[in-house]
C-alpha cells in the first residue's frame, strides 16, 4: 500500500479521533468491549461502533462542599480504533460519548492475531490513559478536569476459525474535580475505582466483525460509595 492510500483509508479514523476526544460530561464506560486479539501485521487498522452502558454523574448540591458526584446508569454509542505497529502490538483508541478519550495499547503475548486463521486460546493485556479541561456554558457554569487510566487481562478462545468467545478484568480509576458559578457556586470533586468483568463473544468474518458482551462491574466513589451494574452492549466492526 502507498503512503497515498495509507493515508486516504485512515483519515475517517484520525478525524474521528480528533472530534470526539474530550469529556463533556461526568461519565465512564459500563462495558469493555475488547478482544484479546492484535489487528496483526504492521500498519493495519481496526475500527468499531458500538452501543453500550454508562454511569452518568451529576452534581449533587445538597451535600457540603466540596460536592459530590451521583451517578445512575445511561445507554451511549462508543468507539474503539487500533493501528497494529508490530504482530503482537497495537495503539488503541477508546471513546465513549461525553467520557474522556483513553489512548493506550493492547499487547497479545500468546495466539493468532486477526490476519491469521483464528484456533485455540489467545491472551492480551491492555492499558489506556485519558484526561482533559472542559467548560459547561449556563447557568450555572461549570469548568472541570478529567483524568483517567484503565488496565485488563483479557482471554478468548476460537470455537471455530471465524467465532470466538472471551472474557476479561479489567480496573480503572477516574477522578473529576471543578467549580460551579452562576445561581450555584461552590467547588465539586469526586474521585473512584471501577472493577470490571466481562464476558463476550465476536464473530469475525474480515473485514467485518460482530461483537457482543455483558459486563459487571463493582464501583467505589468517595461521595456515593458503591454501585453495582450489568450492562450488555453490542457492536460492529471493520478490519482493514
Amino acid at each position: 500500500m502507498n503512503s497515498k492510500s495509507f493515508l486516504g483509508c485512515r483519515l475517517p479514523f484520525i478525524f474521528l479521533v480528533l472530534i470526539t476526544s474530550c469529556a463533556t460530561k461526568f461519565r465512564h464506560p459500563l462495558n469493555r468491549m475488547v478482544m484479546p486479539q492484535t489487528v496483526g501485521g504492521a500498519m493495519n487498522s481496526e475500527f468499531m461502533v458500538y452501543q453500550l452502558g454508562q454511569g452518568d454523574g451529576k452534581i449533587d448540591i445538597s451535600k457540603p462542599q466540596p460536592y459530590p458526584l451521583k451517578f445512575s446508569t445511561t445507554s451511549s454509542l462508543g468507539y474503539y480504533g487500533a493501528l497494529s505497529l508490530l504482530e503482537s502490538f497495537d495503539l488503541t483508541w477508546h471513546h465513549t460519548a461525553s467520557a474522556p478519550s483513553m489512548l493506550g495499547f493492547k499487547w497479545q503475548f500468546f495466539g493468532t492475531n486477526l490476519q491469521q486463521a483464528g484456533a485455540g486460546q489467545t491472551l492480551a493485556l491492555t492499558a489506556a490513559f485519558g484526561g482533559n479541561e472542559h467548560e459547561v456554558d449556563g447557568n450555572p457554569k461549570v469548568n472541570f478536569n478529567v483524568g483517567a487510566s484503565d488496565f485488563a487481562l483479557i482471554h478468548g478462545f476460537w470455537l471455530t476459525p471465524s467465532w470466538q468467545i472471551y472474557e476479561s478484568v479489567g480496573y480503572s480509576s477516574f477522578n473529576f474535580e471543578g467549580k460551579i458559578t452562576g445561581n450555584t457556586s461552590g467547588t465539586f470533586k469526586e474521585s473512584g475505582t471501577v472493577l470490571m468483568g466481562s464476558v463476550g463473544t465476536a464473530f469475525v468474518m474480515k473485514p467485518f466483525k460482530l461483537q457482543l458482551e455483558g459486563s459487571y462491574s463493582k464501583s467505589e466513589w468517595e461521595g456515593q460509595g458503591e454501585i453495582e451494574n450489568f450492562s450488555l452492549a453490542m457492536g460492529l466492526g471493520f478490519i482493514f
